[in-house]
C-alpha cells in the first residue's frame, strides 16, 4: 500500500470524492492505492467533513412482501415449529434475507419470539407429525432419525416453547395384547 505522498498526485479527484459521496474510506483507499489511515489523515488534515449516509427509510411491514408473507405463515396453527430453512424456501429467499425481517416482526410482536428459531428440518418433520398422527413419541423419532425426540421435546419446553401433550395415549393393556397376538403367528 501507498502513503500520503501518493494522494498528492490525485487530491482533487480525493477531495472531490471525500466531500461528494459516502463511499466508505476503505473502497477509497483500494481505489487510489494508499491505506484507509491514510485517507482518515488526509482528510482531518484538509478539514473536510463527509456527508453522512442518508436515512433508511423505516420498514413498515404492510409494504414489506416477505413480512406479509411471514405473517401470512404465522397464522397457521404450530407456526413456530417451522424451520429457518422451510420458511425461505416458501417465500423464495436466498442467504440472510430473512432474519431482518423476522427480527422486525419480532420486534413488534407481531409473531412470536419462537418463530423461525427451529433451525432443523428434521425437528420441524417430526414435530409435524407429533402433531398429526397418533404415534408413540419413540416412533416419531425413529421416522425421523431422532435417537430421543423426547429429550428434544423437553429441552423446547425447558426453553419456553409451547409443546402440547402429545395426540397418542399409553395403555399398557393395549401393549400386552398385540404382545399376544404377535406370540401366536
Amino acid at each position: 500500500m501507498g502513503t500520503v505522498g501518493q494522494l498528492r498526485e490525485v487530491e482533487d479527484q480525493l477531495i472531490k470524492d471525500l466531500k461528494d459521496t459516502t463511499v466508505p474510506s476503505q473502497q477509497l483507499a483500494k481505489k487510489y492505492g494508499v491505506t484507509k489511515q491514510a485517507i482518515f489523515n488526509f482528510t482531518r488534515r484538509k478539514g473536510i467533513t463527509r456527508p453522512k449516509k442518508p436515512e433508511k427509510l423505516e420498514h413498515t411491514e404492510k409494504k414489506c412482501s416477505i413480512c406479509q408473507g411471514l405473517l401470512r405463515i404465522a397464522r397457521k396453527p404450530h407456526s413456530d415449529f417451522i424451520c429457518h430453512q422451510t420458511l425461505r424456501g416458501q417465500l423464495g429467499l436466498q442467504g440472510k434475507e430473512l432474519s431482518p425481517h423476522l427480527s422486525h416482526l419480532r420486534r413488534k410482536k407481531l409473531v412470536s419470539e419462537k418463530f423461525g428459531r427451529l433451525f432443523s428440518k428434521r425437528a420441524e418433520l417430526a414435530y409435524s407429525i407429533y402433531f398429526k398422527r397418533k404415534l408413540p413419541v419413540r416412533t416419531i423419532g425413529r421416522q425421523v432419525g431422532f435417537k430421543n425426540f423426547r429429550a428434544v421435546i423437553h429441552s423446547h419446553k425447558a426453553s419456553g416453547w409451547d409443546v402440547p401433550a402429545p395426540l397418542f395415549k399409553y395403555d399398557g393393556n393395549e401393549r400386552r395384547r398385540r404382545f399376544k397376538k404377535r406370540r401366536k403367528q
